[in-house]
């Protein structure tokens, strides 16, 4: 090998050495990595700028599963007793656009663990077009983005658990976590009226989730 491809060679190692470091501590982990987990929350909130907030009092549910590799996953939601406040009056609304009067919303998605502010875990759901309807208002509301949580049990880690718990936050309309650790990218949801312009949207949530395929998961915290 010549001098100059040594040194190539030699370059493209210590590139590698120095990026798996970052790329490690991007994620945290979940053994097994095909676990399967059923979620349950209290109340939740949906706010986009400038339309009025939809609340639903719950009980909201979930299931999901990792895809094998521990830190990334799909999951449905199923959100209930969903109303808004129009002009003083409360309407229900449904993604069950011919019967909004079901108070119900329901969507899916793909999730990954991630890391946010300060090194602590979260997780970055990534929800499918979801279309809203009020009932009595004519115009529909399409959400699509995504949101960060941030997990706040188990505090430990590396650590067994049956449970994991993660809240999503929201501060002057938009979600308090935006970027993952290191990152500049921002995540957002993204709420559209039809006839409409995009206006920026945040939920409000908390979520348990309990794995029940195994009953217990062993939570590492650097996981490539």
């Amino acid at each position: 090998m010549s001098k100059k491809m040594m040194l190539l060679a030699l370059a493209a190692v210590s590139a590698v050495m120095f990026v798996l470091p970052a790329a490690a501590s991007a994620n945290w982990g979940v053994t097994p990595g095909n676990a399967k987990f059923t979620g349950s929350g209290g109340s939740g909130s949906l706010f986009a700028a400038g339309e009025p907030t939809i609340t639903c009092a719950g009980p909201n549910t979930g299931t999901g599963q990792y895809d094998g590799s521990g830190t990334t996953g799909s999951a449905t939601l199923h959100f209930t007793k969903c109303t808004a406040e129009f002009l003083g009056i409360t309407v229900p609304c449904s993604t069950k656009t011919t019967e909004p009067e079901s108070e119900t919303i329901s969507t899916s998605g793909t999730f990954h663990n991630v890391t946010i502010t300060g090194g602590k875990r979260g997780t970055l759901f990534t929800a499918a077009t979801t279309v809203i309807k009020c009932k009595n208002i004519a115009n529909t509301i399409t959400v699509t983005g995504s949101i960060i949580g941030e997990v706040d049990a188990p505090a430990g880690c590396p650590v067994v658990t049956k449970t994991l718990e993660t809240t999503f936050l929201v501060s002057g309309g938009s979600q308090v976590h935006k970027t993952t650790d290191g990152h500049a990218t921002e995540y957002d949801l993204s709420a559209t009226t039809a006839g409409g312009s995009a206006v920026t949207g945040a939920l409000q949530a908390t979520a348990k989730d309990t794995f029940t395929e195994p009953s217990e998961v062993t939570i590492d915290c650097n996981t490539p």
